[in-house]
């Protein structure tokens, strides 16, 4: 079998030659810096020296075109403070690719937002990749990869806007800006699959939410219900109308609250499952079985502690291999804390336990 049969296969609960064999968010800068200097060898990537699975994404520009200029408000030898491309104000230390300081957002209020959704004309031409032609579709249709589609959420899109805390209090003080952006970005979406899904079928789509915590969602399931259901209900759909029924969402945290909704509107995916939040793959499976397909939930921190540590966490995960319909991987991307050793155990407990099951 090749990639792209195993997957199909593997994510249908049918036979295949093994289990798939990725990581599926991969890993932090500061984790391949420290493991060149463990042994992993100059330009090697990762994924060709430990041979995983391919998986290759359709290019499509969902930022703002035009794009915002780039500037500088603040500068020293420790950080900058500037302007993204996408509009937001932050600040970098530059003794690190950890994240940044969030400062401030470009939207605002309804005035903000009516000046901003002109960046996101959804016929714009330049959100196709330039290779766009009968040869590319013809590739995605052949190629031995996985091809996937990533789409930004509703949530995901909104707190991209107006940030966090600003979109949180937007929910109860100015629910009409809230809807009006979730609409307007489900009507965007759906603009956008038109042209892709008419001329290529991805073996899934997955869309960006990250609006869950340790404890809970970021908002309530009453909330999702009203906001995000009906426009996960009609992007979901229009995609399983064009053949692809692979529909999956990443939220860190602890989405269980709202598990149910994401099933009910329309996906039936979810990763990357952290367990540090209280999210356990093997309860999900015997909650939802084969409605719910499943990839991550191996603690990164077993892999910080050890062999004994990672050992444990592969025999706590390997019933779902032995049902299929679940990828194994780390709950996030791979930190630095774990050392390259430790990290070359890990995978080979992981390729073991898929060529037995």
């Amino acid at each position: 079998m090749n990639d792209r049969e195993r997957f199909q296969a593997w994510m249908h609960y049918r036979d295949a030659d093994r289990a798939p064999f990725y990581e599926w968010l991969g890993y932090w800068s500061e984790t391949i810096n420290r493991w060149r200097a463990e042994g992993l060898p100059i330009g090697v990537s990762v994924n060709d020296y430990f041979n995983f699975d391919k998986k290759e994404a359709i290019p499509i520009d969902l930022g703002p075109i035009p794009r915002f200029i780039r500037r500088t408000l603040e500068e020293n030898e420790r950080y900058e403070i500037f302007i993204d491309w996408s509009g937001i104000t932050m600040k970098r230390l530059k003794t690190s690719t950890s994240m940044p300081l969030f400062i401030d957002f470009p939207v605002k209020n309804k005035k903000d937002w009516e000046v901003i959704k002109e960046r996101f004309n959804p016929d714009d031409v330049r959100r196709l990749p330039l290779t766009w032609s009968r040869e590319l579709f013809e590739y995605y249709s052949t190629t031995d990869r996985v091809v996937y589609l990533s789409l930004t959420g509703f949530f995901g899109y909104a707190r991209n806007l107006m940030g966090l805390n600003r979109l949180l209090v937007a929910f109860y003080r100015e629910p009409d800006l809230v809807a009006d952006i979730m609409d307007f970005w489900a009507e965007f979406l759906l603009k956008i699959l038109e042209k892709v899904l008419n001329n290529i079928k991805p073996d899934y789509v997955t869309i960006w939410e990250d609006m869950c915590y340790r404890s809970g969602p970021l908002i309530s399931p009453k909330l999702f219900e009203e906001f995000m259901l009906p426009n996960y209900k009609k992007v979901t759909s229009f995609i399983r109308s064009k053949g692809v029924d692979i529909i999956m969402v990443d939220t860190d945290g602890n989405h269980i609250p709202i598990t149910d909704l994401f099933i009910e509107g329309g996906v039936n995916c979810l990763y990357p499952l952290e367990v540090a939040a209280g999210v356990n793959a093997v309860k999900l499976r015997e909650e939802y079985g084969r409605k719910l397909l499943l990839i991550g939930n191996v603690d990164k921190r077993a892999l910080i502690l050890g062999n004994k540590a990672v050992d444990r966490e592969i025999e706590r995960i390997k019933p779902l291999l032995e049902e299929k319909g679940y990828i194994v991987s780390v709950d996030h991307c791979v930190p630095a804390d774990v050392s390259f050793q430790n990290y070359m155990y890990y995978i080979k407990r992981v390729k073991k336990m898929i060529q037995e099951v």
